[in-house]
């Protein structure tokens, strides 16, 4: 996500006025991406005697209801639920109005959504989801894991899992421990293998949609690939950036992967060289054919789309 705030970043004028509201949005996915980052690696220090198997970034659907999992731990005691937070500032969860909240470093007070209804939400997809399938499972337990630098609990319940990145293994151990194998639990690449051959990848709008940016205010043209810089012209079938001189004959791709990631999940002809700068429609017809997209409709009103893999 944060890679794609940055493109939508790059494609609008730098006076635009959304310009200061995107970068905070794009240190804020940033951060989260690099608070993953470190739960991954802390995660390698964890070692289990039994037969286990971690999974990151699990995507899954129960008709239209779709969620996107951070970690899931499954092993013969327990099936636990890793729910990754870049929450931080001073850390609150208020056990008598049940709201959750924190400062940060100006005092500032934030009230958000309870991490703990979140973590809730998924162990009751996955059991429905199991269900679904009559796969016998273990117990599904959870831990959400804070996984900033600079976070402080000051006030958090006893009774659930939550701790900060460094903790997350011996928490997880707490968690293995507090359960048995029972005699019908499957074994966990089992369980990995239905997961994994149901994985549903997480489609968010394109991000002028998201942010409700009208397509027409971003800047047109093809990016070089080399300095970033949108100054590249089409000469004798390779394009050629004004700005370093860099050469490259499927510059055009990239514009079209940043066209379907901020404006629409389709274009056409028309739309492809109002975007890309390219003149002819030949040209774009043969380019948007070699690109390896799903064509839809006939020839006359054609659109090209990614193909899911």
């Amino acid at each position: 996500m944060w890679e794609g705030v940055k493109l939508l970043m790059e494609r609008l004028p730098d006076r635009h006025p959304e310009q200061e509201y995107l970068k905070k949005e794009f240190h804020r996915y940033e951060a989260g991406w690099q608070g993953e980052k470190r739960l991954h690696a802390k995660m390698v220090e964890f070692h289990w005697g039994e037969p286990y198997e971690l999974l990151w970034d699990v995507g899954l659907k129960l008709g239209d209801w779709k969620v996107q999992i951070d970690g899931l731990l499954v092993t013969e005691r327990c099936v636990i639920v890793i729910s990754s937070k870049n929450i931080s500032g001073k850390i609150h969860f208020d056990a008598v109005t049940s709201e959750f909240y924190r400062f940060n470093n100006e005092g500032e007070k934030m009230v958000m959504e309870d991490p703990q209804v979140q973590l809730a939400k998924h162990i009751r997809f996955l059991e429905l989801w199991l269900k679904q399938r009559k796969i016998p499972h273990p117990p599904i337990d959870g831990v959400v894991v804070f996984t900033p630098r600079h976070c402080e609990f000051i006030a958090k319940p006893t009774d659930k899992h939550i701790c900060k990145t460094y903790q997350a293994v011996e928490t997880v151990y707490k968690i293995l421990d507090a359960y048995a194998i029972s005699a019908d639990s499957p074994k966990p690449r089992r369980i990995r293998r239905v997961i994994e051959s149901n994985l549903y990848p997480y489609e968010r709008p394109p991000l002028c949609e998201y942010y409700r940016i009208d397509p027409r205010e971003l800047k047109v043209g093809v990016k070089c690939s080399e300095c970033g810089k949108i100054a590249v012209e089409r000469l004798y079938k390779v394009w050629e950036c004004r700005g370093c001189g860099h050469r490259d004959p499927n510059a055009h791709l990239q514009a079209l992967q940043e066209y379907f990631a901020l404006v629409s999940s389709e274009i056409d002809n028309k739309e492809f060289r109002r975007f890309s700068g390219i003149e002819s429609i030949y040209v774009a017809s043969r380019m948007l054919a070699d690109s390896e997209l799903v064509k839809i409709g006939s020839n006359k009103n054609r659109k090209y789309r990614v193909q899911i893999k």
